[in-house]
């Protein structure tokens, strides 16, 4: 876990020093195991409180994010975070010709189109709830699928194209 800290920056190396002449107890820091909000990378990772989270999902902060590699935080601890996509379930799909799926999460209430191959050109669209489309992201974000949208009363279509002919589920 330290070396993926490492590699993402989260936490600085600490510089070799001679032993201390306290108790290992007393060198001993949390602050290599504390996130703070202001120290994250905007396009990694956000820190939200874990009854936000709970309540709210983690709204247009996640917009256009990897529900596979961005990071919620919460509690401000290393390793206390959730990927978007840890608990995402297909909400809606077409199966008439292809294989596109609707994808939500429902802890962070965001939601992304997953299609079969590469060879279908997804795109994700948010609606606000009288209709009027909010965001869209078109191309992918990691195999197969495409970057999320808030979700949070809201609505989202997943929509896949290839040629001249284009695909799209229900709305949820």
């Amino acid at each position: 876990m330290l070396a993926l800290c490492l590699a993402a920056g989260l936490v600085a190396p600490q510089a070799a020093t001679a032993a201390p002449a306290t108790t290992p107890s007393a060198s001993t820091s949390s602050a290599s195991t504390t996130i703070k909000a202001e120290d994250l990378d905007p396009a990694e990772a956000t820190m939200i409180p874990e009854a936000e989270l709970l309540a709210t999902g983690c709204g247009s902060t996640c917009d256009g994010k990897n529900p596979a590699t961005y990071k919620i935080y919460h509690s401000g601890c290393s390793n206390c975070y959730h990927y978007c996509g840890d608990d995402a379930r297909t909400v809606a799909s077409n199966t008439n010709g292809i294989n596109l799926e609707l994808r939500y999460s429902p802890r962070c209430r965001t939601a992304w189109t997953r299609v079969g191959s590469d060879f279908y050109y997804p795109t994700i669209r948010s609606y606000y709830l009288d209709g009027r489309v909010r965001t869209a992201y078109s191309g992918f974000a990691g195999a197969y699928y495409t970057q999320m949208v808030n979700d949070a009363n809201l609505l989202a279509r997943a929509e896949a194209s290839a040629g001249p002919t284009t695909w799209w589920t229900s709305k949820y």
